[in-house]
């Protein structure tokens, strides 16, 4: 926890409870529970959510110094997220270099459908994974289909040319 002016022990607990999302209900209950020899009051309730309410706002005992709290809990936060983030990437980083090096050993090996299998992985990963080929179709003649049809629209226009000729 930041280091805070001389607080008690539920102020702290407050703010802590605050700053994880806790509603000022709930931190009223948890207080009552943990510090029932703190305070005494007529109804046996020394913390109600109206008096947490009254610490946190703006002219509140406890404004200041959770903003300061929060504004210190924030920047550990942030810290904690940039390192873990750091040693993500280092750890990618090791374990690509790793597989690329197993792959590589195992285009080494007496099984021919493992090197193949190592091959085509590096491939892939260096070039990309090839694209999908059509599986176009043969007519009869052997001729793929498309093929066919670009033949018949030429001979078409042929014949109408021819047509046109004799007229």
């Amino acid at each position: 926890m930041p280091k805070l002016r001389r607080l008690n022990e539920y102020h702290k607990r407050a703010m802590e409870m605050k700053y994880k999302g806790n509603s000022y209900q709930e931190i009223a209950e948890f207080l009552n529970e943990r510090f029932k020899k703190s305070r005494k009051t007529k109804n046996g309730l020394s913390f109600t959510e109206q008096t947490i309410k009254d610490w946190f706002k703006e002219s509140g005992t406890l404004c200041e110094d959770y903003r300061l709290y929060e504004e210190e809990m924030d920047e550990i936060h942030r810290n904690a997220i940039e390192i873990i983030k750091k040693m993500g990437v280092r750890i990618r980083e090791e374990n690509f270099r790793v597989a690329n090096e197993m792959l590589v050993a195992l285009m080494g090996s007496d099984n021919d459908s493992i090197k193949l299998a190592a091959i085509k992985e590096l491939l892939d990963r260096v070039e990309g994974k090839p694209k999908q080929f059509l599986d176009v179709k043969k007519d009869e003649e052997g001729l793929l289909v498309y093929e066919k049809i670009i033949r018949e629209i030429e001979k078409e226009k042929e014949e109408q040319e021819q047509a046109e000729k004799q007229k």
